[in-house]
């Protein structure tokens, strides 16, 4: 697969070189998040690599590792921002918040995100450039007002999101997510339900819906008013309008699900080939006759946070291994240390995965962390704080890979239980390797099929042909209650035509019947 990427792209640069046809790429990466952004600048990395001219407007300044056709538009100071508004913020607060706040949060997260992008200088800059460009990446995670950027520009736009086919998708693009078997990314259920959890599924869905348009999409079309006043197009014709909405999902390691022409999956675009580790690594795995177990808590959670009784107990845990661990955490020392476990505040993590020598991986939950695992064969163990973490690790455990232990029940038993499951039972490791090979047998690389999309819809002038028409019915149309209603309608005429002819009938026939006794 690999080969034939480099294959690709080389050709690709050719036919480039040859005809001229590279494309001027905006690219709207807006969010402080680096898992958010290790999606979205692998997706700009792979049009750079075809040949394409890129700017980006991003808190993550990548010009220095490119010598060309490249260019940032800094926003960098969002993350002093970030950081100076949510210092005492502990991620592990975060997991009993109910979840409608959960969703709220996320809305006026996007609300904030548009207000700083749009009033910062560097971007400002760009939109009083007269610059043209072809198309427009942008990221969508509750940031609608950015398509605005497309009608500005006037170019094609293609949306991603660093999820699967989640509730904003659905209105873009006029897509259906049944709830009788599509679960809630808030919820860890499976695509088999009971009644019970399909009853709570259907509630969290509505209540998302009525949230999402009431408030969400009302606030998104005032700061796109607000921040895009000529605009050609109305927020809503925008917001419906990318040509290609590229997905981190794939049916390996979610659950089959409805999709439209437009919904093309590229999960693992994030994942590079694995580089040769640090000279302490390498000797410290090396060592370790029994295997590595890697735990890291992603870049976003901190381990040092960890109630002091869960850190002793995930401590205790390790120290009854036979195993060697590599764990991220951010002290310099970590009390009561068994011997056996190193730690760091950084690890090289895909790294670290591809080791031959590594079991298990332990891990918040976190879709970058459980892909980057999938691609190797490696089976996972997690701890799910919030967001999407508790649902991919119910698909890991509904694939037989993985397994997965509730925070709030996090403790010597429960972490030890689980670890010892996965580590002297070979199931795991070897539905790990079996839906790895399923994983990693495509058509075209993650890369390849980013490169083609975004060039199909430009050549065919925003792909209008793959759009669905459900897109352009309102809700009451989308869902047929016109027709039901109608129907309904006919329904009760019919009835009450056949109740009143039936009545008519019995009286009649009651009538006659009276009449011949009284003639008799």
């Amino acid at each position: 697969m690999k080969v034939s990427s480099g294959i690709f792209i080389l050709f690709l640069n050719l036919l480039i070189i040859n005809y001229g046809s590279s494309l001027k790429v905006l690219g709207i990466l807006p969010f402080f998040s680096k898992s958010h952004f290790a999606i979205g600048s692998s997706i700009i990395n792979s049009l750079h690599s075809a040949g394409h001219n890129i700017t980006v407007i991003s808190p993550f300044p990548q010009s220095n590792y490119f010598k060309e056709r490249y260019r940032d538009v800094d926003i960098s100071d969002l993350l002093t921002e970030y950081e100076k508004d949510n210092k005492a913020v502990n991620p592990f607060e975060l997991v009993n918040i109910p979840k409608p706040l959960m969703m709220l949060m996320l809305y006026q997260f996007g609300a904030m995100a548009v207000d700083f992008v749009m009033t910062h200088k560097s971007v400002k800059e760009l939109m009083d450039s007269n610059e043209m460009f072809d198309v427009c990446i942008l990221e969508t995670f509750n940031a609608d007002a950015f398509v605005g950027f497309s009608d500005y520009f006037n170019c094609t736009l293609i949306s991603y999101t660093t999820f699967g086919a989640v509730k904003w998708i659905d209105a873009m693009t006029g897509n259906e997510s049944p709830s009788s078997y599509v679960p809630h990314p808030f919820l860890d259920y499976t695509d088999k339900m009971t009644f019970t959890e399909r009853l709570w599924n259907k509630f969290y869905n509505i209540l998302e819906n009525l949230l999402f348009n009431l408030y969400h999409l009302s606030k998104q079309r005032s700061l796109y008013n607000k921040y895009f006043p000529n605009a050609k197009k109305s927020f809503d014709e925008m917001f419906k309008g990318s040509a290609i909405i590229f997905q981190n999902s794939h049916v390996t390691s979610s659950f089959p699900r409805p999709y439209l022409p437009n919904m093309i999956d590229i999960c693992g675009i994030h994942v590079k080939p694995a580089k040769l580790l640090p000279n302490d690594l390498q000797e410290f795995i090396d060592s370790a006759e029994d295997g590595v177990i890697i735990f890291t808590m992603g870049s976003f959670i901190n381990s040092k946070d960890f109630p002091i009784e869960k850190r002793e107990a995930i401590v205790k845990t390790f120290g009854k291994l036979k195993q060697k661990i590599i764990w991220k955490y951010e002290n310099d020392t970590l009390p009561d240390n068994p011997g056996n476990i190193k730690i760091s505040s950084w690890l090289p993590q895909r790294d670290l995965i591809a080791h031959k020598n590594v079991k298990l991986f332990i891990t918040h939950g976190g879709l970058l962390g459980t892909t980057e695992a999938l691609t190797e064969g490696l089976p996972v163990l997690g701890i799910p704080i919030f967001g999407d973490q508790k649902m991919n690790m119910v698909k890991a455990e509904a694939r037989g890979y993985g397994l997965h232990v509730a925070y709030d029940e996090l403790n010597e038993e429960t972490f030890s239980k689980a670890l010892n499951e996965i580590l002297s039972n070979p199931k795991y490791k070897k539905n790990a390797e079996i839906i790895s090979k399923r994983f990693i047998d495509r058509p075209m690389t993650p890369q390849e099929t980013v490169v083609y999309w975004t060039e199909y819809a430009v050549r065919h002038d925003g792909a209008k042909h793959l759009r669905a028409s459900g897109n352009d019915l309102n809700f009451i149309q989308f869902h047929s209650i016109d027709v039901y209603l109608v129907l309904f309608v006919i329904f009760v005429f019919m009835l009450s035509i056949t109740f009143t002819i039936t009545k008519l009938l019995l009286k009649k026939l009651f009538c006659k019947s009276d009449a011949k006794q009284k003639k008799n």
